[in-house]
C-alpha cells in the first residue's frame, strides 16, 4: 500500500527565492502562494481524471482481448439461433 505523503505548503521565503518574486510584499507573496495552491489542486484533479480514464480504457482493452464484449457474444448467439 502506498504511503500517504505529507504535503508542504510553499513559504513566503521560498517564493522569494524564485526569480521574479524577490521583491514581493508579504501580501503579494501570500496571494501568489494561494493561487499556486489552487492551480496545483486543479491540475492534480485533471491528472487523476486522466489517469482513471486510461486505466478504464486498459481494462476494456484487456476484457476485449480476453473474450470480447457481451455485445459480441449476444450477436454471436443471435446468428447461431438463426
Amino acid at each position: 500500500m502506498a504511503e500517504k505523503k505529507e504535503h508542504k505548503r510553499l513559504t513566503i521565503a521560498e517564493l522569494r527565492k524564485c526569480k521574479g518574486f524577490e521583491n514581493y510584499s508579504d501580501e503579494q507573496a501570500e496571494a501568489t502562494i494561494k493561487s499556486l495552491e489552487k492551480l496545483s489542486i486543479l491540475f492534480y484533479g485533471l491528472y487523476m481524471k486522466q489517469k482513471q480514464k486510461v486505466q478504464k480504457q486498459s481494462l476494456i482493452k484487456a476484457a476485449n482481448k480476453k473474450g470480447g464484449t457481451n455485445e459480441r457474444k449476444a450477436e454471436s448467439g443471435k446468428r447461431d439461433a438463426a
